[in-house]
């Protein structure tokens, strides 16, 4: 079994090599991307700034804890677009008949379609993400020990995945649908834009969506308020791991089941 995810794991970085060559290319057109995306993240930030230094607080949430909230969004997000781009594709691939080549290769169908693609835009977001992370840890009071920042990596690590198979989901989708496009990622996208703010200055129902349907509270708020000492954040905590587990079983069974009434282009 470890020799075989060992295995996947050199495929995984082959893989993602021939993407970075392939966008590096062309040098110029290279580094305008890393310039533009990376701006495009600072530009994010200092709206926020802009917005919190003349509102001091929402619901008791500073704007250094806002912050805090957010780099939790925007590391999951980083994630999915550099490591786990390919799940974009996933419409594209079906309607262009990309899978077919892909079923003739003894590597596993999803492997090769997280790998179809790499974006640097996902590298700019887990750094400024990070500058984020520390800046918050002088900013927020927040009693650091060795449980906690081992606390922080596992809340990171929930998180990556919830936001990997949200967007996996919502990609797989393709396989029921007809035409080129598929609009769900890009409104699970769109919506998360809302978990950049806590949960509690939305109304009930919103509440419930972010909780139960997209479960974004799981990714930011309730890591980011368990570890400032927020209240009613244990129960959040708790149950994030089984979310995880559910996402991860769904998003197998759509792949299996999508698959399964895959019928290439051409007809």
């Amino acid at each position: 079994m470890l020799k075989r995810w060992l295995r996947y794991l050199s495929l995984y970085w082959k893989f993602q090599k021939q993407n970075i060559k392939s966008l590096a290319e062309y040098k110029a057109d290279f580094l305008m991307l890393l310039f533009f995306t990376g701006f495009s993240q600072l530009c994010a930030l200092a709206v926020l700034g802009i917005l919190y230094s003349n509102i001091p607080q929402i619901q008791g949430w500073n704007l250094w804890e806002i912050l805090w909230l957010y780099s939790f969004l925007l590391f999951s997000e980083g994630c999915i677009n550099f490591f786990f781009q390919g799940t974009w594709k996933i419409a594209q691939m079906i309607n262009a008949a990309e899978l077919d080549r892909f079923l003739v290769r003894p590597v596993p169908m999803g492997l090769q379609m997280v790998t179809a693609r790499i974006d640097f835009d996902g590298l700019h977001k887990m750094l400024i993400a990070s500058a984020v992370f520390l800046l918050g840890v002088s900013h927020c009071s927040i009693s650091w020990s060795p449980g906690k920042v081992l606390l922080l990596l596992v809340f990171l690590l929930e998180s990556c995945i919830l936001r990997v198979c949200m967007i996996w989901l919502a990609s797989c989708a393709s396989f029921w649908m007809e035409g080129g496009k598929n609009n769900l990622n890009f409104f699970l996208i769109s919506i998360g834009e809302m978990a950049k703010y806590p949960l509690t200055i939305y109304p009930a129902l919103l509440k419930n969506i972010f909780a139960y349907l997209i479960p974004y509270a799981f990714v930011s708020y309730y890591p980011a308020g368990y570890l400032l000492g927020k209240e009613g954040m244990t129960a959040g905590v708790l149950l994030t791991p089984l979310v995880c587990l559910l996402l991860l079983l769904l998003s197998k069974a759509a792949l299996t089941r999508g698959l399964a009434r895959y019928e290439s282009s051409g007809n």
